[in-house]
């Protein structure tokens, strides 16, 4: 069975309740990669029973494109989720993996305010998991990421400058610190690969263009040349899930890292120190809504 950074590496999400207890909804960005991966969840309403690989384990779940009313949501795009019971032994185990994340979002919803709310977790609780493709249509593979592991990633990446990190060649990479231990370099090769794999999912979602102007840069030359920003950037957050990432042009990439402005993400904009804005014309893998 293939688990592979390049190929098998689909998603990668913060740990909330819905995973905990019933499921997850698979980013409409990544949603044709699931078809390509098995046609036949491609109808509307089909399902199909699936095993996930956790720590060497299967474990029982349902594939889901859910079936909703095209007439009244013409043109949406399919929504695939992950289904499975709150006392299913998957969801067991989900939740004994990211017992701090459980612990603290069972107290929240305690409180009444926040019973039918979603809560994401507090800055000091760092929990996430990846979602991997197999050889065989009925496997998937998940890979449960801490808060521990979180912190030993911290602690390694402390010495890195953003600008370094997102160079695309990883031998100039290391090269910032010679010093660097065997355990460490291929600590950091495992997250370059997760990112080019997240980074060639997004352009071929947005066809290669710039999400800022939304066009094609070099297209009259007959290429397209974009890059992946990690909007919090990844040597101080170490999130590299694809609702951090956005494809934009060279130019405006040395913009933003020479600036740092803020990122506005309900209005999906840059703002400037200075008042200038640039505001995203494509930005739908960064949308809830979708």
């Amino acid at each position: 069975m293939r688990m592979d950074y390049d190929g098998g590496f689909i998603l990668q999400k913060e740990v909330n309740w819905s995973l905990l207890k019933e499921g997850l909804a698979i980013p409409v960005s990544v949603c044709s990669y699931f078809h390509a991966w098995d046609a036949s969840i491609l109808k509307h309403g089909a399902s199909k029973s699936i095993k996930i690989l956790i720590d060497g384990e299967f474990y029982d779940a349902t594939l889901k494109n859910i079936n909703f009313d095209e007439r009244r949501f013409a043109g949406h795009k399919d929504m695939i989720q992950i289904r499975y019971t709150p006392n299913s032994p998957i969801a067991t185990k989900l939740r004994a993996c990211f017992r701090k994340s459980y612990e603290y979002l069972f107290a929240q919803r305690q409180l009444p305010e926040n019973h039918h709310r979603q809560i994401p977790l507090p800055d000091d609780i760092h929990e996430y998991f990846r979602l991997y493709l197999t050889s065989s249509p009925d496997v998937l593979c998940m890979e449960c990421c801490t808060d521990s592991d979180y912190k030993q990633l911290a602690n390694t990446l402390s010495y890195f400058p953003e600008e370094v990190y997102e160079a695309t060649d990883d031998d100039k990479f290391f090269l910032a610190d010679k010093f660097a231990s065997v355990e460490e370099k291929q600590q950091l090769m495992k997250y370059r690969k997760l990112d080019r794999s997240i980074i060639r999912m997004l352009k071929e979602y947005y066809d290669y263009r710039d999400e800022i102007s939304g066009e094609r840069i070099g297209n009259e030359y007959g290429d397209s040349v974009v890059e992946a920003h990690h909007i919090d950037y990844f040597t101080q957050s170490q999130n590299n899930d694809s609702t951090n990432i956005i494809i934009i042009s060279p130019n405006y990439h040395r913009i933003i890292h020479k600036n740092n402005p803020h990122f506005n993400r309900k209005r999906f904009q840059f703002e400037f120190e200075n008042g200038e804005v640039l505001k995203l014309k494509l930005y739908e893998h960064l949308d809830g809504n979708h």
